[in-house]
């Protein structure tokens, strides 16, 4: 099973709509306020303030193959679900030391 570390990293906070003032203003970020997140760019990071009200701090990205497989292997190995949407969409898993991820089925091949 391969894990492929991506360039996309989350940020989950009740009051997202709120962050685009600060990353804007304050730390001169390029900004660009979505449907239901605030997407950040800088050159090949792409970074979404988004709104969870049960999660909060960053959850990294991982590239892999199929994300049912790599759900029950990763439970086996000790991990937990946090959300679970289905390919495509948010499949949040965190792992024995506290790292949330998201899994994000590639399509490659």
């Amino acid at each position: 099973m391969k894990f492929e570390l991506t360039t996309h990293i989350a940020l989950q906070h009740p009051d997202w709509k709120s962050s685009e003032l600060y990353y804007k203003n304050v730390l001169g970020l390029d900004t660009k306020m979505e449907e239901n997140h605030l997407h950040i760019r800088n050159e090949e990071l792409n970074l979404y303030i988004m709104e969870n009200n049960e999660l909060r701090g960053t959850v990294l990205e991982f590239n892999i193959d199929d994300v049912e497989v790599a759900k029950e292997y990763l439970e086996k190995h000790g991990c937990i679900v946090v959300k679970w949407e289905g390919k495509g969409k948010d499949c949040y898993m965190k792992d024995p030391y506290g790292l949330v991820f998201n899994l994000w089925e590639n399509n490659k091949g």
